[in-house]
């Protein structure tokens, strides 16, 4: 069941994802010295194709962080972004690691491997470590521990807003098909 918005704005509020809700930014200002942001954190994916979020911009995005080690809730956001990819879903599926300094960019090319994650359509992502978690204090990730973790689903639109974001469970497939519907 999708959270009610209230909680879900303010779920946003306090994970500081300003930068998605205005928008995900680009370094590139013509005649002045880019400002990074988040959105221009450079992942690798499976195929060791490097990517920024701001280059998905112009089609929805669906993103969740995992750790490849845990085993409680990762499974759960595993399994629903491969419903997602089976429904050939009319976004770009991103899983970004927790972990980066064990969920390489060849461990998880391994894990995209073993969960049959397509490339592009799901793009399974690591990268440096700065950048990972540029994105993951982005996105407001609670974390205790790398396998221990807040689990929830990101939407951004296709102007790279986050519009929607979903509590983990076995019925967010569902509420993700349902928020593209309304696009």
């Amino acid at each position: 069941m999708p959270l009610p918005r209230r909680i879900v704005s303010l779920f946003a509020a306090l994970a500081g994802a300003s930068f998605l809700a205005a928008g995900l930014p680009c370094s590139a200002n013509a005649g002045a010295a880019p400002a990074r942001s988040p959105a221009d954190s450079v992942l690798v994916d499976q195929r060791g194709a490097a990517f920024t979020l701001h280059e998905l911009v112009g089609k929805p995005v669906v993103i969740t962080f995992v750790a490849t080690r845990c085993t409680d809730a990762c499974p759960v956001a595993d399994a629903v972004f491969a419903q997602l990819a089976q429904a050939h879903t009319a976004a770009a599926l991103v899983t970004i690691t927790l972990d980066p300094r064990y969920d390489t960019p060849f461990v998880m090319s391994r894990y995209a491997r073993d969960l049959n994650a397509p490339a592009p359509a799901w793009r399974v992502a690591s990268g440096k470590p700065a950048a990972v978690e540029a994105l993951v204090a982005a996105f407001g990730v609670q974390r205790v521990a790398d396998d221990v973790h807040s689990t929830l689903v990101y939407c951004l639109d296709a102007r790279g807003r986050l519009t929607k974001t979903f509590a983990l469970s076995t019925g967010t497939a569902r509420d993700v098909r349902a928020w593209l519907a309304r696009r």
